[in-house]
């Protein structure tokens, strides 16, 4: 039994919380992209705070991700599940009505703080509520779905929103969201005492918390095109002192931040790799492609996501054909196909971009790499949870997301020295082409890390499960 929720199984109501909780954790990170210029003058953000309004939502995310998921298993995810809407409803609130920098940042790290305790509560929800098999994987498909869709839509819905009302509501548009999933999430979740067994360890929390946002800062102020080379390098040794300290106390302390069974899960330690990889060349599209439709083809904010919307169909088409795919192709013939395409769909745009043309030189590649994209990002989070038990649900759902996170800021700091301050077409290609090579190399990694068939360790699972 769950520690708090016992979902009814196949329970679309329940899916439509947990699907319309992943959206809004995805179409928070994209609206604001498009509402910087207008919100940065209206509350006089310099050039150097304005790209926090971004960052500062990633960050504290990535950062509390391995907390949210020790507090999901130690105090069950349908708790976290409302307290992270409400929080993230008021962070909402905060953002819209901020009259200046600071509250506007203070709602950002709120909203990045909910969001870091949702992500894990909603798939430990989603793994208590459908059994390991093709229904779970489904429900993961339509999870997954949703997600992509977040991405794409913030860009087309921020457009909307700033042309016909104000920035305010590109925050403002979240809360509602928050209040249909908790609404349609109610009757569906059970309180159970909380498990003092699982409690953690604060020392271990703080150091973990520490380690991932020292690594996403030093990524992130790489990411800048004007870093100072002496803060990044002053950051990245803060995190990795912070992770070797992780690691003793991993070892020598009761309520470790990661307990240390979930290393043994084989399927686990292949998802967080391939995760890293993913945000790295896949997660890295949505970033290229919006920059290269504004610099280089010279498209409005609104006509740039409009543009994006092939690819989130795609995305779509993707994560259905992973849910029927899954339990007919095993995981490791799923994640190598799902990169293999993706790598040809990253190839025809780095082809295409000297054309100058959407239909016949952007399209084409939006297409293809839509479907491994969607593909990819389902397999991965089925190939993390599915030999998982369901004690330890939250953590490994934040030990994915944490690499995925983790990986996309240090894929998007070495995109943006590659490209420069100013690209080009031969710019843009010259990225591209490094994301066709890390989604290629994926395909290889899959391979060894995830042998055809595994044993499950003990409490993980029962017997050995066919990968291949």
């Amino acid at each position: 039994m769950p520690d708090i929720a016992a979902p009814r199984p196949g329970s679309a109501r329940l899916l439509f919380a947990l699907a319309c909780s992943q959206l809004v954790v995805a179409l928070d990170f994209s609206i604001v992209y498009v509402a910087l210029p207008s919100l940065g003058e209206a509350l006089r953000f310099s050039t150097v705070t304005l790209q926090w309004v971004v960052s500062g939502y990633a960050i504290v995310f990535a950062g509390f991700l391995l907390v949210g998921g020790r507090l999901v298993d130690a105090v069950g995810g349908g708790r976290v599940f409302v307290a992270a809407h409400a929080l993230f409803a008021i962070g909402s609130l905060g953002a819209g009505a901020a009259g200046d920098a600071e509250l506007l940042l203070a709602g950002r790290v709120g909203q990045g703080l909910a969001a870091a305790l949702l992500a894990p509560a909603t798939l430990a929800l989603l793994n208590e509520g459908w059994p390991p098999g093709r229904a779970r994987d489904r429900a993961l498909a339509v999870w997954g779905s949703t997600g992509a869709v977040g991405l794409a839509l913030g860009v087309v819905v921020g457009g909307v929103v700033l042309a016909t009302v104000s920035w305010r509501w590109v925050f403002w548009v979240a809360v509602p969201i928050n209040v249909v999933c908790v609404a349609a999430s109610m009757g569906l979740l059970r309180n159970r005492p909380v498990s003092l067994r699982r409690r953690l360890d604060p020392t271990a929390a703080l150091l973990g918390t520490g380690a991932v946002v020292s690594l996403v800062v030093a990524a992130t102020q790489a990411s800048t095109g004007n870093a100072s080379w002496s803060v990044v390098a002053a950051w990245t040794a803060v995190a990795a002192g912070l992770g070797v300290a992780v690691a003793w106390s991993q070892s020598r302390r009761p309520g470790a931040l990661i307990p240390v069974g979930l290393w043994r899960v084989t399927t686990l330690r292949t998802a967080c790799v391939v995760a890293a990889l993913y945000m790295a060349s896949l997660g890295a599209e949505f970033y290229l492609v919006t920059l290269y439709l504004q610099r280089d083809m010279r498209m409005s904010t609104l006509a740039a996501g409009l543009a994006f919307l092939p690819l989130t169909l795609t995305i779509v088409a993707g994560n259905s054909l992973a849910g029927w795919l899954a339990g007919r192709w095993g995981l490791r013939r799923l994640l190598m196909a799902a990169f293999g395409i993706g790598a040809v769909g990253l190839g025809l745009l780095t082809l295409g971009l000297t054309q100058h043309e959407y239909l016949t030189g952007v399209l084409p590649g939006l297409v293809v790499s839509g479907v491994g994209q969607g593909i990819a990002f389902t397999a991965m989070f089925i190939t993390g949870t599915r030999d998982l038990d369901e004690s330890a649900n939250g953590s490994g759902a934040a030990l994915v997301t944490t690499t995925q996170y983790v990986g996309g800021a240090i894929g998007l700091a070495l995109l943006v020295l590659l490209h420069g301050p100013a690209p080009v077409t031969a710019d843009f290609q010259r990225a591209f082409l490094v994301t066709v090579l890390i989604a290629a190399l994926t395909v290889p990694v899959a391979a060894v890390m995830l042998p055809s068939r595994v044993a499950t360790p003990a409490g993980a699972g029962a017997g050995s499960r066919t990968h291949d």
